[in-house]
């Protein structure tokens, strides 16, 4: 189904204060967030400058990671809509790599993050994922916009173009101590075609960037709203999460 407009839509705004997060998948919840060993999961928190939010923690552990994922696989781009956006800072980006969008899981059972970029390649840990990838192992040390669909990576070479756009959104990177804005939508082609995606983000001076793909992702896949984080430096940090909203179309509308 196309997009219908706002009427057919379905949209959550989340609000920290009724919504329910725990450390694993169960009737009732919204969110879902684990970490490895030492590591903090995301839970509501309060804090002088970020209000009611969600905060999370990395130990010192390189390459552990702490996860925020919806509580169901509740999107599929054939249904129409899709869409997930969130703002996310960091108390270091030196180590960080992380991962924002859909997967096909609701905690990924690699343990790694879905995709991961090491100088110039892209790589795969996850069966069908659609999102921004940034990695501080990238050479370039920007925002990507990825996807892999059964298990095969839609472009490899961070420095590539699908269908002459380029996946690096060049210029834009996680601050310091400052909120980073991502959406991540999905349309249907119709049957026989991948989804097409649109990736927008803005950081906080204002800069923005929008790119849209035909992507090889599944229209049948069914996907959750998920944001995962690695450490890549053995130093340990501090995550915050406001504004996990999604939405998604409604069938037959």
């Amino acid at each position: 189904m196309a997009n219908s407009g706002s009427v057919g839509i379905l949209r959550h705004i989340d609000d920290p204060s009724i919504t329910v997060i725990n450390t694993a998948s169960a009737a009732g919840l919204t969110w879902v967030s684990a970490g490895d060993g030492s590591d903090t999961a995301f839970v509501k928190a309060v804090a002088a400058g970020k209000g009611l939010h969600y905060a999370g923690a990395l130990s010192t552990n390189d390459n552990q990671m702490v996860e925020f994922s919806g509580n169901n696989l509740q999107f599929t781009a054939q249904e129409g809509h899709c869409q997930v956006e969130i703002l996310a800072q960091w108390s270091l980006v030196a180590g960080l790599a992380f991962n924002f969008g859909f997967n096909d899981q609701v905690l990924e059972t690699a343990n790694s993050l879905p995709l991961e970029l090491a100088t110039t390649t892209i790589s795969a840990n996850a069966g069908s994922f659609l999102g921004f990838v940034f990695d501080i192992d990238a050479d370039n040390d920007d925002l990507h916009c990825g996807w892999v669909n059964s298990s095969v990576v839609g472009q490899t070479d961070a420095d590539g173009s699908v269908d002459g756009e380029p996946i690096r959104m060049e210029g834009l990177s996680p601050t310091l101590a400052q909120w980073l804005y991502m959406k991540v939508e999905l349309q249907d082609r119709g049957s026989g075609l991948g989804a097409r995606a649109v990736f927008t983000a803005i950081d906080h001076n204002g800069k923005s960037d929008v790119k849209e793909f035909n992507t090889t992702l599944t229209r049948s896949t069914p996907l959750a709203f998920y944001y995962g984080i690695e450490n890549r430096d053995a130093v340990g940090m501090s995550m915050f999460i406001r504004m996990p909203n999604w939405a998604q179309g409604i069938p037959d509308m």
